[in-house]
This record gives C-alpha cells, sequence and structure tokens, in this order.
C-alpha cells in the first residue's frame, strides 16, 4: 500500500504513535494495530506530526495520517510535550493547544470522510477523544483511557465535565484496568453500563519463556520504568539500601528512558553506597527487554496509581516473578500471594521484605512464578484481548 486506502474498518485517533521504526512513543498502538490487520480489520490511525516524519506513510501495512500544527521547530506539544501540566497555561501555551487541536480534528473529519470507518477509536478522551465527539454522530466511536488522563480527572475536578460529554459521546468506554474503570463508574454513573475492562494487548510472540530453576549469582532484580515521580523509583532505592544493609546480594538493573527524575535517582543511588549494584539502562528494543525478563529473578513496579502495569505483565509471561504496589491497575495483575508478592505503597520496607522473601525462597520464587505467568497467559492473551475489542467493535 502506497496511497490511503479508500475504506477503513476502524481508525485510531491518537496523540502518541511510532514516528520511525523503534520508535518507542505508543508502541503498543502500533502493536495493537498489527494484530487487528492479522484478523483481516483495516486500520488506520491519525497521529501529531513530529520533524522529520512525513504527512503519509505507511507503517508495517497500517496507514498513518500525520497531522501539522505548527513549523517543525515549534511541533512540542505531542511526544515530548505535557498535556496535564502547566504549559497550557505558559506563553503562547493557549494558542499552541488550540492550533493542535484545530489541526488534529480537520485531519480526523477529513480521513474520517475519505475511508468511511465503521469504527473510529479514540485513545485517551483527551485530546483524542475530545476531537472525537462529532465523529460519533456517524461512526461508532470506543474511547480507551490508558491511565494518564484518569490521573488528570484525579488531580484537576474541572475537567471532569469535559470528559463527561466524551464519554457520555462514545457507544463503549474502556479502561486498561479494573481500578480505572472503577473511577469511571464512580464519576460517571449513568455511563457505568458503558465501561468496559481491556488493556492493550502484550507482544506474547516475544514475551514467552520459562520459569527458572534457580537464581542467579547474583540473583538480578529488573525494575522497567520511567523516572518520574508516580514511578517511586526512589522507594525502591531505598528498598535496595535495606537489602544491601541486610547483607543480600544483589545486581538491579533499571531500565527506561523519560522524565525528570533521572538524575535525583542516580543521585540517591551513590548517596546510599549502591552505584556497584545498580545500573541504569537506557529503553530496548522488545526482543532485548524479552531477555531481560528471562535473565531476572524478580522484576518490581512500585508505582503509584499505576494504569495497568504492562512491565509486570510482560515479566509474567517471561516466566519471570513479579512484586508490584498494591496501587492502581497492578491490582489487576498480580494476586497477593498467588501469582506475585504486593507491596504496601510508599513503604521501602515492605518492597524490601517482599524482595527478600523471593530471593532467599527459591521454592516459593518458582511457585509464584509459574502460577503468574499461567494466569497471564489466560488472561491478557493477546487473543483474549483483541477478541474483547472486537467484540466492543460490533463489526459483524
Amino acid at each position: 500500500m502506497t496511497s490511503p486506502p479508500r475504506r477503513l474498518d476502524v481508525l485510531f485517533l491518537t496523540h502518541n504513535f511510532p514516528r520511525h521504526a523503534g520508535d518507542f512513543a505508543g508502541r503498543f498502538l502500533h502493536r495493537f494495530a498489527g494484530l487487528l490487520r492479522a484478523r483481516g480489520i483495516a486500520v488506520g490511525v491519525v497521529a501529531p506530526h513530529a520533524p522529520g516524519i512525513p504527512e503519509f506513510e505507511v507503517m508495517d501495512d497500517v496507514p498513518v495520517w500525520r497531522f501539522r500544527y505548527a513549523a517543525d521547530a515549534a511541533e512540542t506539544l505531542a511526544y515530548r510535550g505535557d498535556w496535564g501540566g502547566a504549559s497550557i497555561f505558559g506563553p503562547h501555551g493557549l494558542w499552541a493547544h488550540y492550533r493542535f487541536f484545530r489541526a488534529f480534528a480537520q485531519t480526523a473529519r477529513r480521513v474520517a470522510a475519505d475511508t468511511s470507518p465503521r469504527v473510529v477509536h479514540a485513545h485517551w478522551w483527551i485530546p483524542a477523544g475530545w476531537v472525537a465527539r462529532p465523529l460519533a454522530r456517524r461512526h461508532r466511536l470506543i474511547v480507551t483511557s490508558h491511565g494518564t488522563d484518569i490521573r488528570l480527572l484525579q488531580r484537576k475536578a474541572w475537567m471532569r465535565p469535559l470528559a463527561r460529554r466524551v464519554y457520555g459521546a462514545a457507544a463503549q468506554t474502556t479502561t486498561v484496568s479494573g481500578w480505572m474503570a472503577d473511577f469511571v463508574r464512580a464519576t460517571y454513573p449513568e455511563l457505568a453500563d458503558r465501561v468496559g475492562v481491556a488493556p492493550m494487548p502484550p507482544d506474547d510472540s516475544i514475551f514467552h519463556g520459562t520459569v527458572r530453576t534457580t537464581t542467579g549469582a547474583p540473583p538480578i532484580i529488573l525494575a522497567v520504568t520511567r523516572y518520574t515521580a508516580q514511578k517511586r523509583n526512589d522507594v525502591l532505592v531505598a528498598a535496595l539500601e535495606r537489602l544491601r544493609q541486610q547483607g543480600i546480594d544483589f545486581r538491579c538493573r533499571m531500565i527506561g528512558d523519560g522524565g525528570s527524575e533521572r538524575a535525583r535517582i542516580e543521585q540517591l543511588i551513590r548517596e546510599r553506597d549502591l552505584s556497584s549494584r545498580v545500573s541504569l539502562v537506557a529503553s530496548l528494543p522488545q526482543t532485548e527487554l524479552a531477555e531481560e525478563y528471562r535473565r531476572a529473578d524478580v522484576t518490581v513496579l512500585p508505582a503509584v496509581d499505576e494504569g495497568f502495569g504492562l512491565a509486570l505483565l510482560e515479566a509474567q509471561l517471561c516466566g519471570c516473578a513479579v512484586i508490584g504496589a498494591a496501587s492502581g491497575g497492578i491490582t489487576d495483575i498480580v494476586s497477593d500471594g498467588q501469582t506475585g508478592l504486593l507491596a504496601r505503597p510508599d513503604d521501602p520496607a515492605d518492597l524490601a521484605r517482599c524482595v527478600k522473601a523471593l530471593l532467599t525462597d527459591n521454592d516459593r520464587r518458582m511457585r509464584l512464578a509459574t502460577a503468574g505467568q499461567r494466569v497471564a497467559r489466560a488472561t491478557f492473551s493477546s487473543t483474549v484481548i483483541v477478541d474483547r475489542f472486537l467484540s466492543w467493535y460490533q463489526l459483524g
């Protein structure tokens, strides 16, 4: 396919989609689109333009329309912007956001008119959901909240009437975890019967493996993260200090990019005498990340109010034992003491207790890893998740 298609089944609207091969931005949406294409669903994407990329391209048989909202040097809102922060109120912030929304809406209307999609699937209620509202008159509208947009509603109550208009226009609202669905249902009880739960499908063609029969020497603790306060990397560092003080041998690999806290975390690692034990690694391609999960003895995610916790699911599919905070969507993935361990949120001592329990009890680690992998395959496989979305799409 070298030119725009004449007809689509599903049109994705999103502010976050890979800009090139290997890009980490929105890669789960690229994977989801590919899984739909494998089922014979004609899917296309409208996403923001970024410097150096074409306005229309086909990525792995998925057509992508990129809308321009400023000159190249000024296209800074998507991919590296801050939708929920103060930037909208800063110098030229309102004007920049207005141009973004206007260009997004114009392109979405044009592509929908040209391709007549049966379903418009908006990812995040803002900006894509807001842009998609008028399209609900002619197309079946599905709105998926991924986490950051729900936290925005939790922090900024004045935005809740705006979200009500988006969710109210949708034939189906989906969230990636039960925790988020509960919030939407409680906030908009009149829409409760239109709220469903499904995470984005994992790439189980890459994330798979067997449970390790012994721990490494030294054991490896893995954290797949971003350097934001919400991820609670400082809680993990404090827990690792406790393990060192207790004489537990380990190596920890923190893999990820993004966020403003990396320098602070690096300083904490030095201050707590962990430099020889903790490595900070840039984000990796999916195949390499899967190998990291397979080599690790335990994967840890201490984040609070996590939308879902995809890293823990990927780890389980690879046969790695997992530990998460008892918060947010993580509790959809980890059943404490059955498919992993849950630590009290913001409690380094309890997190250290959980890690120590698995590093010093190999039978327990293997038992939880085996159960976690079995439940993850049965509940969150790509086949199960895609089937759920297809039931909401009602393509016939």
